[in-house]
């Protein structure tokens, strides 16, 4: 049932931040609202990718980049894809840690990536097993 969650929570954040990209990003409220939508957006990535990982006993990874990479060595993403959750997890951190460093152009290259994800996060889905 975590799992459903997952997806759910992923799918709300990418259709907020998809809704706000067409917007001006410029406006304060935008800006916010739009970065908030997609650190969560990548935060429900790194849960659902904590998931399969455990679920599957692939290892134990120390940080999120090295997360992606073991499911890119069970196969479970491509290295392109490998290269999208790289990007996100980097722009996440700037919104966590360096908030005032983060451009609207950055934002809307993660809603793009975010997009990107969601092929991963369909094929998780239909797995049987998970």
């Amino acid at each position: 049932m975590r799992f459903v969650e997952y997806v759910l929570r992923f799918q709300k954040h990418l259709q907020g931040a998809l809704n706000l990209k067409s917007k001006d990003v410029r406006d304060y409220f935008v800006y916010n609202t739009l970065a908030m939508e997609c650190f969560q957006g990548v935060n429900t990535l790194i849960e659902i990718a904590q998931y399969l990982v455990a679920k599957k006993k692939l290892g134990f990874p120390s940080t999120y980049r090295e997360l992606f990479e073991i499911l890119e060595s069970a196969g479970y993403i491509s290295n392109d894809e490998l290269k999208v959750f790289k990007r996100l997890i980097f722009l996440r951190n700037l919104i966590a840690h360096e908030y005032y460093r983060i451009s609207e152009s950055e934002l809307l290259e993660m809603v793009n990536l975010l997009e990107k994800a969601s092929d991963f996060v369909t094929r998780i889905r239909v797995e049987r097993d998970i």
